[in-house]
């Protein structure tokens, strides 16, 4: 792309919900345009409507498209079936890994399950190979690999090719790294989130650390027109300046609003032995009930907007279904089938829900059971109430390998077939999955951030710090895709560092609650090596292609149409995608 010489006085910031589109073009009158743009269709729409009103008003400005970090063909699509992809330069500006938090660096490509494991363009594995080696160039080689799934093995074999292409000549500083392809836990990706910071993605979304919420839900004391405003701020979420978030992130939402209110009383409490008059302090306690009250009113703000994101969070979780939906969820990780759960579905499309509740539990019936029964029954019935096409939506699931029809033991070549398929119930038992002595009070395992479930990613990257793959590799060898380990797995007590870092590696993308699991699995260690029971302390930090939820996931799959999309287009869109 040639250079351009920006005047950044003349940026334009784009709000979200930004109505009145042709205020913004009445003021456009420079010959170049500049669109730098996240590839999401509902920004990428609202580019187009701007050029559409620009083209009216007769303004022949030359106008780039800069996707950011790169376009994809979801969007690409859009453009040629809008016929608007001829108003544009199109390009995009690929960065480098982006550090969302001080341990998760993220290529922030939030579209990669789709273009890897649907369109098999594994762009973002390459891009993360090399910012995995630029990574290493500033904080040494690593050491020792933990590498599961056939991507995984790809991804580890092209960071070799780049360190030698750019002569990579560092110190094997970097302990080791496990590194996990996507589809080894497909599971995790569609399960309820329970963390504080999970529900903040899956609910409102976050970007970058930040998150975009109404006015009138953060803040108290608003009048009745900033209420009406509907007004959209920006929040940090930020670690560095907020100590209550740091502490609440990782926690089941339910702990979240239990210690919330055990702030609010330890506090109250001070504040009536400060005021008491009856009470005399020495000095030193006066002293120090000042400071804590004094941290309070610091603090005290960012409290109660944390507060009212937990209430504004929990509220699609006081439907009744919601709770008939997590049990049914519940049963399925443990590896049993819910009693009535074809009732649920019926019922479900007898009254028209919402669809991505109901496709969540099918892929999870899918996934634990090795299909579902009558599936093709279920999805025609799904596509007469909710639309043809969906149609798209269920081609990238099936394609993905998430929805199938149950195939029963009736012959030797299925029996064969299943023999070799995924056990979802010997992974629970050998890999102790689900912990039923589960104590929220008491916590002990990484099953806690999803309240009884742990995921099975986390398993793996627990045992590989333990130095256990070699013990379960014939559990390993179960799960389909590539499988290596170093041959000594004593690696942490072999080091001679004191401190090391161990980088763990999600290809295809990472759900929060997954990284609240690893954030505990690591502050656990630390609290073993303070307690003197390791000799060594290790720092996890996370390197991914994007962070995910289930919005995004579905907001990714199938084709987004326009409501008058006729059976003609329908049927070519058919054609195209074959």
């Amino acid at each position: 792309m040639k250079s351009i010489n920006l005047d950044t006085s003349k940026i334009i910031i784009l709000e979200e919900n930004t109505k009145d589109l042709s205020v913004i073009s009445n003021n456009i009158q420079e010959n170049v345009l500049l669109f730098m743009i996240k590839p999401e269709m509902e920004i990428l729409n609202t580019v187009i409507s701007i050029s559409t009103i620009l083209k009216a008003y007769k303004i022949t400005s030359k106008k780039y498209l800069i996707f950011i970090p790169g376009e994809n063909n979801d969007i690409m699509d859009h453009l040629l079936a809008t016929n608007t992809i001829n108003y544009f330069i199109i390009d995009s500006l690929n960065f480098d890994l982006i550090p969302v938090d001080i341990d998760l660096l993220s290529l922030e490509r939030n579209n990669t399950l789709k273009e890897i494991y649907i369109e098999n363009n594994l762009t973002s594995i390459d891009d993360l190979a090399y910012a995995f080696v630029r990574f290493e160039n500033s904080f040494g080689k690593v050491k020792y690999k933990y590498i599961k799934g056939d991507l995984a093995e790809n991804f580890c074999r092209s960071v070799e090719e780049k360190e030698n292409d750019m002569g990579l000549n560092k110190n094997e500083d970097l302990l080791g790294m496990i590194v996990l392809d996507r589809s080894v836990d497909f599971l995790t990706l569609i399960s309820s989130n329970y963390t504080f910071e999970g529900l903040i993605e899956e609910n409102i979304g976050i970007s970058l650390g930040k998150i975009k919420i109404q006015e009138s839900i953060l803040k108290e004391g608003l009048n009745k027109d900033q209420i009406k405003s509907n007004k959209l701020i920006q929040y940090s979420l930020s670690s560095k300046n907020n100590i209550f978030y740091c502490s609440f992130r990782c926690m089941h939402y339910l702990d979240v609003n239990r210690f919330i209110l055990v702030i609010r009383d330890y506090y109250k409490k001070i504040a009536e032995e400060n005021k008491s008059k009856g009470k005399t302090f020495s000095v030193s306690k006066l002293k120090e009930l000042t400071q804590d009250l004094n941290e309070f009113v610091r603090f005290k703000d960012k409290l109660i907007m944390l507060e009212n994101i937990l209430n504004h969070i929990m509220k699609p979780m006081q439907d009744p279904n919601y709770i008939i939906y997590i049990e049914k969820e519940q049963i399925m990780l443990a590896g049993d089938l819910p009693e009535n759960l074809y009732s649920l579905y019926e019922e479900h499309l007898y009254e028209k829900r919402d669809l991505i509740p109901l496709l969540k539990l099918m892929i999870i019936e899918s996934l634990t059971q090795n299909g579902i029964k009558d599936y093709q029954k279920l999805k025609r019935e799904i596509l007469n109430i909710y639309g043809y096409q969906n149609l798209f939506l269920f081609r990238d699931l099936e394609t993905i390998g998430w929805l199938k029809e149950k195939i029963f033991l009736n012959n030797i070549l299925n029996i064969r077939k299943n023999i070799s398929e995924f056990n979802h119930n010997q992974l629970n038992e050998k890999l102790g999955l689900v912990n039923l002595n589960f104590d929220p009070l008491n916590i002990k395992d990484c099953s806690y951030v999803f309240g009884g479930y742990c995921p099975l990613s986390l398993r793996l990257i627990e045992n590989a710090i333990e130095g256990k793959w070699e013990k379960i590799m014939d559990t390993l060898k179960k799960i389909p895709g590539y499988i290596s380990c170093p041959e000594n797995e004593n690696i942490l007590n072999e080091t001679d560092k004191e401190e090391n870092i161990m980088i763990i590696v999600f290809l295809g993308g990472i759900t929060y609650t997954e990284i609240e699991g690893i954030r505990y699995l690591n502050r656990k260690l630390n609290e073993e090596y303070l307690e003197k029971k390791r000799d060594k302390k290790l720092q996890l930090v996370i390197m991914t292609t994007g962070i995910l939820s289930t919005k995004k996931i579905f907001g990714n799959f199938g084709i987004k149409e326009n409501p008058t999309f006729t059976m003609k287009q329908f049927s070519e869109c058919l054609k195209n995608k074959k």
